[in-house]
């Protein structure tokens, strides 16, 4: 499972990227501390707006439990292998990139750095946090392009089944072709042995 790294926020953008919380605004919106968690989520996590690192991970599943809040609401909820849809996107990023566990993402729904939503999600918590040259396992291949290879199409399963079943019906089309030769030979043959034997 990838590391993950909590996006670096500048110190200049600490007082732009944390809103004051009033009535008139959206409470998710809010980062009293600057670190990218909103302080709702900083609260389930560790109890106050300020405490969380987004390095928690009280189930030791690889998924940041600030993460975990956000797609599931409780920071044990997530599995990191849970995949209803079966093309290796994890639920719980298919959540916080378009709202359920089974909605349709892919690789074409990239954020700002060409990295999909999802797998900015996988490798660091948020659809846009990914830069595309985070390589946590060092070995001189992206981790955006490592998770994208793992993703199997929809329209290419669907192309595949096509494929096998106009396969299928060409073999079952040969199969009853050559069965039907071999049994108008067989009546030829029978045919020709009565012949010989009236003859005879």
């Amino acid at each position: 499972m990838l590391a993950f790294v909590l996006p670096a926020v500048p110190a200049s953008a600490v007082s732009a990227a944390a809103p004051v919380c009033s009535s008139t605004i959206d409470v998710s919106a809010c980062d009293a501390d600057g670190d990218t968690v909103p302080d709702t989520v900083e609260r389930v996590v560790c109890g106050t707006a300020t405490c969380a690192t987004g390095r928690e991970d009280r189930d030791h599943d690889g998924i940041p439990d600030w993460v975990e809040v956000v797609a599931c609401g409780s920071v044990t909820c997530a599995s990191p292998t849970r995949d209803s849809v079966g093309d290796a996107i994890p639920d719980y990023a298919r959540q916080i990139v378009c709202g359920s566990a089974t909605c349709w993402t892919g690789n074409s729904d990239t954020n700002d750095n060409g990295v999909p939503k999802w797998a900015s999600v996988v490798i660091c918590g948020t659809v846009s946090c990914a830069t595309g040259h985070e390589d946590y396992d060092a070995d001189g291949v992206s981790d955006a392009i490592q998770l994208a290879a793992c993703v199997v199409a929809r329209g290419d399963l669907a192309k595949t089944g096509a494929g096998i079943a106009i396969g299928l019906i060409l073999a079952l089309a040969v199969g009853l072709i050559v069965t039907g030769l071999l049994l108008a030979r067989k009546r030829r043959l029978f045919s020709a042995a009565l012949d010989a034997g009236a003859a005879a």
